[in-house]
């Protein structure tokens, strides 16, 4: 029952866990601050509407009685004509649009019954007043003025303070509320953060664990390999390029056994040769350098180059083993040398640069597996390294008639004149002069026959330059 929940975590790759862990827990707490957002807008909202309507009835009920009552009197006493009543009643329907405005924006029903009140007061002075008009003795006109007018622009004038009061306590009960809220969110969001982080550690202890342990074992399995001893065991990890790259360790170590055990049961030279370069290419020293290397970059908190440098030794482990086919498209030699060349870069930034331009055009011409990557090896090991400051090697490729001429130099420490006519004269001969470029040169030599191979030319000081003849159509030999 535990094997399957294992599987699929081991489907699972390095880059989606880490982003699974970092949604996981941002998604809460960019929820929680969308909620505050808006509880904050909703309460925005209301404040504004009610401060508003605290101005506009506050700056009505400063003016509009003593306003009012005085063209009243005016009205009462004759100082104005009877046709200016219009004016006046138009004051009046002013203030009735004001109640209206004030209404859209009130919400608790005590602010409505106010207005309500409003309304049936001013419906009532303009009635008043139009009866006041038509009373023609002046002292039953005063005492109407007195006994109506007056008494309902006081009333509209209390109704209005009691309007003021009831929006005022209103308001404040919101500030509350939204302070008891915002109190109760943001203890929320701590409480949520902790939480948070508490889960965002645990996880990145887990995940960490998950790359070092397993990274350690292969790194110790490689050591065996190196030993001679190649009855490994897969390592248990939950990352899928960490589980691609043990795989990919498993397979070369029972290759090289199985090449070994070739090796005692023939002696061709194809087979020796392809032998020595496969041996070449999983090179313990290498192998567990490099993942000291991953190692250290864990260790170090930078996982993100940790990550490029595990899946550039997974593209060199699988264009390595290229199912077991020795033939291979350039495009799979070409990604085999820079992945190569990436991981010594991890291991030699200081001193290494390289270049690698190959047409794609030739991308799809069959060649002999591990053509190029030797050379780039010698070119570093031979050559930049030997050198003082940063050295840069050079691939680059081209098409010639019926063949592709492919060209690996770099500007490294070179050969002595003498040193250059032992190396040539190796490759002519198919002699070891302490190069692998001799087992590239009998493997082109097997593959295509006369008038292909490799020629090299190098000056002490200034670098080495290295250069494959190839055939468009390999011819394998059996």
């Amino acid at each position: 029952m535990r094997g399957v929940p294992q599987k699929r975590k081991k489907q699972m790759g390095l880059e989606k866990r880490m982003n699974r862990l970092l949604f996981s827990t941002m998604i809460p707490m960019a929820c929680l601050l969308v909620i505050l957002l808006l509880i904050f807008w909703q309460y925005a909202g209301q404040y504004n509407k009610l401060s508003e309507n605290l101005a506009v009835s506050s700056k009505f009920n400063l003016s509009f009685k003593d306003e009012l009552d005085l063209e009243m009197y005016y009205l009462a006493i004759g100082s104005k004509e009877a046709s200016e009543l219009d004016d006046v009643v138009g004051q009046v329907e002013d203030a009735q649009e004001i109640m209206e405005k004030l209404r859209k924006n009130t919400y608790h029903a005590s602010g409505v019954k106010c207005l309500n009140s409003l309304d049936a007061y001013l419906d009532n002075l303009k009635k008043r007043m139009l009866q006041l008009m038509e009373i023609k003795e002046y002292d039953k006109r005063m005492e109407f003025m007195d006994s109506n007018i007056r008494i309902i622009t006081g009333l509209i004038m209390q109704e209005m303070q009691n309007y003021i009061y009831n929006e005022s306590m209103y308001l404040v009960k919101v500030e509350t509320n939204l302070t008891h809220r915002v109190k109760i969110l943001i203890s929320g969001m701590a409480v949520l953060l902790l939480a948070t982080l508490g889960i965002l550690m645990r996880r990145s202890f887990r995940l960490t664990g998950g790359i070092i342990q397993p990274v350690t074992e292969m790194r110790d399995k490689v050591k065996k390999v190196g030993k001679g001893n190649f009855d490994v065991l897969p390592v248990s990890a939950e990352i899928i390029e960490i589980e691609e790259l043990d795989q990919g360790i498993n397979k070369m170590a029972h290759r090289i056994s199985g090449l070994l055990e070739n090796v005692r049961q023939e002696k061709e030279m194809q087979h020796l040769t392809e032998l020595q370069l496969i041996q070449a290419q999983v090179n313990p020293h290498f192998l567990y350098n490099t993942l000291d290397t991953i190692v250290w970059l864990i260790e170090g908190g930078m996982t993100d180059d940790a990550v490029e440098m595990i899946s550039s030794l997974s593209i060199f482990f699988r264009t390595s083993l290229s199912k077991g086919n020795d033939i291979i498209p350039l495009s799979e030699e070409k990604r085999h040398t820079l992945s190569y060349l990436e991981i010594q870069q991890f291991r030699y930034r200081d001193i290494l640069e390289f270049e690698l331009s190959i047409p794609k055009e030739l991308d799809g011409i069959q060649v002999p597996k591990l053509s190029i990557q030797p050379l780039a090896e010698n070119a570093l090991y031979h050559g930049i390294k030997n050198r003082r400051g940063k050295g840069k090697i050079t691939i680059t490729g081209r098409e010639e008639a019926d063949a592709i001429i492919l060209t690996v130099s770099d500007n490294g420490q070179g050969m002595t004149p003498e040193r250059l006519h032992e190396v040539q004269e190796a490759i002519r001969t198919g002699e070891r002069a302490g190069f692998g470029l001799a087992a590239v040169a009998e493997r082109i030599a097997l593959y295509y026959g006369p008038g292909y191979g490799m020629t090299i030319s190098s000056k002490e000081g200034e670098g080495t330059t290295v250069e494959l003849r190839l055939g468009k159509n390999i011819q394998p030999k059996s």
